[in-house]
Formats: C-alpha cells, sequence, structure tokens
C-alpha cells in the first residue's frame, strides 16, 4: 500500500544538541535523580503528580506501572541495583501499600482493572520485582488470565500488555508457571488476527468508545507480538512459520518511506498519523521485534531504516520521557547497536541521551518540579540513560524486571 502522508511532522521534532556525551556526566544524572527520588518520596502519598501526568484527575499519585507509585518503585529499585546507590525508605513496604490502595479505591481507572500499565496487574509485577516474593506469582496468575478476552486487544489495557508481565518474569527465572496463561492469550490473539480486509494484519481495539485499528507498539499490532515472539516454544511449528511471514506483511504494509528511512503509518480508519515515538511508530516497532531473531533481510533493511528515520527525524519536542519522548526513541537506537553491532547506533543513542537529560532541565524550568514516573517522567529517562553507560537496551517492565 502506499499511504497519502509524510514519514513524520517536522513540528514534532527539534534538533539534536551539540554536547557530547560524558560517561561521568551521565552516571552522575543518574545518581541524581535516584537520589532525588528517593528524597521526594513520601509514604503517605508517594510522590507528587506532575501536570503532564494529571489527565485531569488531581486527587493525588497514580499507583499504576505506567505513570504511578508502582513504577517508579520499580525503577527506583532497578536503579539502586544497578548502580550500587542505597535507598532511604522502605520500599517493599511501599509497593504493597500501593496495590492495597488500588485495590480499595481505583479511581484512576474507574474500577479495578487487571491492566499492566495502569491496574493490577503492572502493579503485582512491580511488588514481585522489589520483593522476589515468589507467594505473588499465583495471584499474580489469575489477575492475568482475567484479563484474557478484554476486546481493547491491545498492551495498555488488554491481555497482551498483561502477557508481558508472565514474559518478564519467565525469562528472568525460567519458570513455566505461566504458561497456560501465555498459550490462552496467544490462542485469543491468533484467533481474532485478521488476515485479509482492507486493512489486513491489523486487530481491531475497542477502547475508549471508539473502534480503531492501531499499528505501533504503545496500542496496536506490533504491541501485540511479543506473547507470539518471545513465548515461540509454546507454538506449533507451522504457527510459527506462519508468525514470520505474518511480522513481515505487517512492516511492508503499513510502512512509510522516504529515502533510505522508514516510518510506519499510526493508524487507519481512515489512514492517517506519522508519529515517531514509542507507542506509535518506528521506535516501538523496532523494540517490540528487538528480541525477534531473524536472518530476513526484509526484516533488517525496514529496522534499519527505521533507525534512520529516528536520527533524521531528531529528539521530540515533546519532552524527554520513554512513552512519547526522546528517551524512548534513543532506546531504539541503542537496541540497533545490540542487535548489528555497528557502533553508529551507539554513538546516535549517546546524542539522544545528551539530549534528554538537557530536556529534562528544561522541564523543570518549565513546570518548577522534577517528574517521577516510569514511562512518562524522569525515572524512565535515567533508565535509558544507565542503558546507555552499560551498553544495555532492555527496557525495564517490557525487556527485564
Amino acid at each position: 500500500m502506499v499511504w497519502p502522508i509524510p514519514i513524520h511532522d517536522p513540528n514534532e521534532h527539534e534538533p539534536i544538541c551539540d554536547d557530547a556525551w560524558n560517561d561521568a556526566a551521565a552516571r552522575e544524572f543518574v545518581r541524581r535523580t535516584i537520589e532525588e527520588s528517593d528524597a521526594a518520596f513520601n509514604p503517605h502519598a508517594w510522590w507528587p503528580l506532575h501536570p503532564e501526568d494529571a489527565y485531569g484527575q488531581e486527587r493525588g499519585s497514580h499507583r499504576g506501572m505506567y505513570n504511578g507509585a508502582a513504577g517508579t518503585v520499580w525503577g527506583l529499585h532497578h536503579l539502586a541495583q544497578s548502580t550500587g546507590v542505597s535507598l532511604e525508605h522502605d520500599y517493599v513496604s511501599a509497593i504493597a501499600a500501593c496495590e492495597q490502595a488500588y485495590r480499595a479505591d481505583p479511581w484512576e481507572t474507574g474500577e479495578c482493572v487487571p491492566s499492566y500499565f495502569m491496574g493490577t496487574t503492572g502493579i503485582m509485577a512491580a511488588r514481585y520485582a522489589v520483593t522476589g516474593d515468589a507467594r505473588i506469582l499465583p495471584a499474580l496468575d489469575e489477575e492475568i488470565r482475567k484479563n484474557v478476552g478484554n476486546k481493547t486487544r491491545e498492551v495498555f489495557w488488554g491481555s497482551s500488555g498483561c502477557a508481558l508481565a508472565a514474559l518478564v518474569i519467565r525469562e528472568a527465572t525460567g519458570t513455566a508457571r505461566f504458561d497456560e496463561a501465555l498459550r490462552e492469550i496467544q490462542a485469543e490473539y491468533w484467533t481474532s488476527w485478521p488476515s485479509g480486509g482492507e486493512y489486513p494484519w491489523l486487530w481491531l481495539q475497542d477502547m475508549y468508545g471508539k473502534e480503531q485499528r492501531y499499528v505501533g507498539a504503545g496500542h496496536g499490532a506490533f504491541g501485540n507480538l511479543a506473547p507470539f515472539i518471545r513465548a515461540r516454544d509454546l507454538l506449533a511449528a507451522d504457527m510459527r512459520e506462519e508468525l514470520h511471514e505474518r511480522i513481515v506483511a505487517l512492516l511492508e504494509t503499513y510502512a512509510l518511506h522516504d529515502g533510505d528511512a522508514t516510518n510506519w503509518i499510526s493508524l487507519v480508519l481512515p489512514p492517517t498519523g506519522n508519529r515517531m515515538q514509542w507507542c506509535h511508530g518506528a521506535p516501538g516497532i523496532i523494540m517490540a521485534l528487538a528480541s525477534y531473531p531473524s536472518d530476513d533481510p526484509r526484516i533488517e533493511d525496514l529496522l534499519r531504516r527505521g533507525g534512520e528515520a529516528i536520527w533524521q527525524a531528531g529528539p521530540l519536542k515533546k519532552g524527554p520521557t520513554f512513552c512519547h519522548g526522546t528517551a524512548g526513541n534513543g532506546y531504539a537506537l541503542l537496541r540497533l547497536f545490540q542487535r548489528t553491532g555497528d557502533r553508529t547506533w551507539l554513538e546516535r543513542a549517546q546524542r539522544f541521551a545528551v539530549h534528554a537529560m538537557r530536556q529534562v532541565r528544561a522541564w523543570r524550568l518549565q513546570f518548577g518540579m522534577p517528574s517521577f514516573s516510569l514511562w512518562s517522567g524522569e525515572i524512565g529517562v535515567a533508565l535509558f540513560v544507565d542503558g546507555v553507560l552499560r551498553r544495555d537496551p532492555r527496557v525495564l517492565a517490557l525487556d527485564t524486571l
């Protein structure tokens, strides 16, 4: 298909800064983020709610993994382990209280939902990551299976998102506890995966009162691939072969090309959107396929072209964050370094990291406060900078505990 839109919107991007990467400065940024986030913790109210995370709901801190206390605790715990920086507060008690508070009054979501990013599954996965308490796992398995059949069919609210909790724990521990849940999710998404029609290979998302077909990693088809790609051992051999061709078809059908660069359309019905961020566009698609082993030149060429599109577009004006900011786009460049071994991608990831750190400083001046959340705040930026330092492109909660 040929889509009647440009590869990206230049108004959403800005020129990358000229500051050079410096290991010591990057380590200091990570250390300072950990210590300031730890110091700002309130055991009764968690962290102040940033204006960018309020969404008109200003009762207090959110509790979920995406932009709430569970994600911040998880991120702080991970960074402290990675860097050796000591934390002053009791986050084991804090994460337990976070789950209890959400279950008692889930005001952010209207009702208690098993969503990974916004509800109980993400909070419970964070609890397990922080405590290592295996007694959490049977209840988490039940919570994941509650969401099978959710018609959103995307990662934020649907069962493909809950599969991520099962996958990161499965990969970290080798447990087979979640295999039946993963098989149920695979069956749900395989049987509902359209192979024909006007927009093939795109699931129908019933979300926020609308039916849509999204393409990318945050709300769309590429985000739904994780249960297949990362639990391929649970698929029959013929399904594994068919999966490969479906992935190629997805990549080729919804691509936007411009010279040596490729992005992907954001959504159809009608065809629109050329975002270039984790939730929609090339960055998320590169990361969604990061663990898919392939010697297929069709896939490798398109992922490389996606990286060129990210680099040519430049950092996002929206800010430094992971979900829809510079850190998320930089993670994709770091993934390409791991995938190809080409240091050009590492150098580009370093440049994006430097720019994201500068954007954090600008955000603090603009809003008069830090942003403490994992996916939409400074914790996610610190994780990205730490990943660049360690040459590790794995994303907390997506790829690792």
